[in-house]
């Protein structure tokens, strides 16, 4: 009974070793230099992630095999939330050395990892003429020639090396700053990368520790590094030149000496700086084509585009979201927001901008979403026209343009609708008024008038009647005379008091700050600033926009910080009232706000 329960343990774990070894992701790679010289010894290794057998090496046809294989293990363990994990690599490497010249394929090797065989990736490598030292050298690869600066020295040198050097005003180029080397270097100093003026840049790569392959370069192994890989977009047409990179190398140079114990320890060595200029490169940026669309804004690339509306059917003064899409690859990070032809009975808000993108070879590649936020003030039918988006196609070098479908929305009266003014709804709820000018007199009704048989011409009454009218009517053209003066007067008066007033309005917006009646704070706000501006400005509230009052406050010489906060403002209120989502911020920070912008307009205004 024993020896079953211990042939059944066996047996489970077994099965239990075996489906570890089957979920796991065997791994046998083959990684050698790409380009060696004639005579030159390099290193081959095979990498493999799981215990193996019977490794079965290639034919290595046109190479001497020096050494190997030698075999090696390495592990590592990880611990992340507790839990602890172990894995383990072998290799098996290889000295070799090229004889022959050419282009060389050597075969897959082959292993086997529990009972099944294991093939690793088949390479090549290019062998060129000799004439440098042996050195044992490991990983790389070859590259097509490269111009070498036209001063300094040929064994240590950087470039700047562009994808392309014609090209349309807006599409993209790659630069990449490379450094190559036939001498060893111990560390660089005093980088200088150029500046690309003439361009708008976004880096793709930039390592913070420089790894050297090896690259051909004419005949001729180089070890090369990458300083600096950018995506460039010209943002002008004509000759533009791309400044040269600056760079300080710290070479090390073995120093000759007498004594034999020297080269028995390696022998000693001198750091020698080498101050490292590129050539400058000139790109040629042609113009776009003279007949671009209307509705071109500067777009190339290849694009899409896309628009959609969060409601079709609203209530007045209900926020409405527009959004349009554009997607593709490109300079899209430049791309300016599409026009929107909106009814004029909306409020409409600037576009809200989100970027969702990665930059490649090709450009800047993802999405860019506008979010234009409109507010119907009044009911009826509505229609916005298609959205048109123009670009430049670089891949046909012609003008594209995409248009959506026409939106339309039905807009059904509100509750309690009123005429209204900028950021405040006003009613008026007592009895029907006449507006004569400035003055606004209540219409009186319910007086009759009832004649008089009694004859009272002749009479003392009738004398003392006749002198009191007499006196009445003087009395009445002194107090219009008086009234149209103070009616004169009444511009200064308001202007005087539009700062005591507003406050008077932000002390009842602190009222309902502290009952958390966010509604009536906003309306107190939005009154206390647009009562403020038409007693400062003497300009009636229905007049008032943000607009015209950005346009006069620039004229009485009010810095543009604080007409920037005035508007920051006004649309954070309206934001609250209509689209509450989207306001970021509490009512403490809008009330302190307002209290600074009066302040500092009232500062400014005389």
């Amino acid at each position: 009974m024993k020896n079953i329960y211990k042939i059944g343990t066996i047996a489970i774990l077994t099965f239990i070793s075996l489906v570890k070894v089957q979920a796991q992701n065997v791994e046998f790679v083959a990684s050698a230099p790409k380009v060696v010289q004639v005579g030159e010894q390099f290193r081959l290794t095979y990498s493999l992630n799981a215990k193996g057998s019977d490794f079965q090496e290639p034919a290595f046809e046109n190479f001497k095999v020096l050494t190997g294989p030698n075999i090696s293990t390495s592990s590592s363990v990880q611990i992340v939330n507790g839990k602890m994990s172990q894995s383990v690599s072998y290799t098996y490497t290889f000295i070799l050395m090229a004889v022959s010249e050419g282009n060389f394929t050597i075969p897959p090797a082959n292993v086997t990892v529990n009972r099944k065989s294991v093939q690793s990736n088949q390479f090549t490598i290019e062998v060129v003429k000799g004439g440098q030292t042996s050195q044992t050298t490991s990983g790389g690869s070859s590259s097509n020639a490269v111009n070498k600066p036209t001063s300094g020295n040929s064994k240590v040198f950087v470039t700047i090396e562009v994808d392309k050097k014609s090209l349309y005003q807006g599409e993209s180029l790659v630069a990449e700053i490379k450094l190559y080397t036939q001498q060893s270097l111990s560390g660089f100093e005093d980088i200088k990368f150029p500046p690309f003026t003439g361009f708008w840049s976004q880096d793709i790569e930039s390592p913070q520790q420089i790894e050297l392959h090896r690259e051909n370069l004419n005949g001729q192994i180089y070890d090369v590094g990458l300083f600096k890989k950018v995506l460039l977009f010209p943002q002008r047409s004509g000759e533009i030149t791309i400044d040269p990179f600056e760079i300080t190398m710290i070479v090390q140079e073995r120093v000759r000496s007498n004594n034999p114990f020297d080269d028995f320890f390696g022998g000693s060595y001198r750091r020698i700086p080498l101050k490292m200029i590129s050539d400058p490169v000139k790109i040629a940026v042609k113009p776009l084509p003279v007949n671009a669309p209307a509705e071109f804004s500067g777009a190339v690339g290849k694009y899409s585009m896309t628009a959609s509306i969060d409601k079709t059917r609203v209530k007045a003064n209900e926020a409405i979201t527009l959004k349009v899409k554009v997607t593709g690859t490109g300079n899209l990070k430049l791309i300016k927001p599409v026009k929107v032809d909106f009814p004029l009975d909306m409020d409409v808000y600037d576009p809200k901008t989100n970027l969702n993108t990665k930059t490649t070879n090709d450009g800047v590649t993802g999405n860019v979403t506008f979010d234009y936020l409109f507010i119907p003030r009044y009911a009826g039918t509505f229609r916005i026209a298609p959205i048109v988006f123009s670009y430049f196609d670089t891949g046909s070098k012609t003008y594209k343009t995409i248009t959506s479908q026409e939106f339309e929305i039905e807009v059904e009266r509100g509750t309690g609708d009123q005429e209204t003014t900028p950021g405040i709804v006003q009613s008026l709820t007592k009895e029907d008024v006449k507006y004569i000018g400035k003055d606004i007199r209540f219409l009186k009704s319910g007086f009759s008038l009832k004649k008089k048989e009694t004859i009272i011409y002749g009479t003392p009454g009738f004398y003392l009647a006749y002198m009191g009218s007499l006196l009445l009517f003087l009395a009445i053209i002194i107090f219009r005379r008086t009234q149209i003066k103070q009616n004169a007067n009444q511009v200064k008066v308001k202007n005087r008091k539009a700062n005591k007033v507003s406050r008077r309005r932000l002390k009842i917006a602190s009222a309902h700050l502290k009952q958390n009646n966010s509604e009536k704070f906003y309306d107190e706000i939005l009154k206390a600033i647009w009562g403020y501006l038409s007693d400062k400005l003497s300009i009636p509230v229905a007049n008032l926009t943000k607009d015209n009052v950005s346009e006069i406050l620039n004229k009485h010489q009010v810095d543009a910080e604080t007409v920037g906060n005035l508007m920051q403002l006004l649309d954070a209120c309206e934001f609250a009232r209509y689209a509450p989502a989207s306001v970021s911020g509490g009512m403490d920070e809008i009330y302190k706000q307002a209290e600074m912008v009066i302040s500092k307009l009232d500062q400014k205004i005389k």
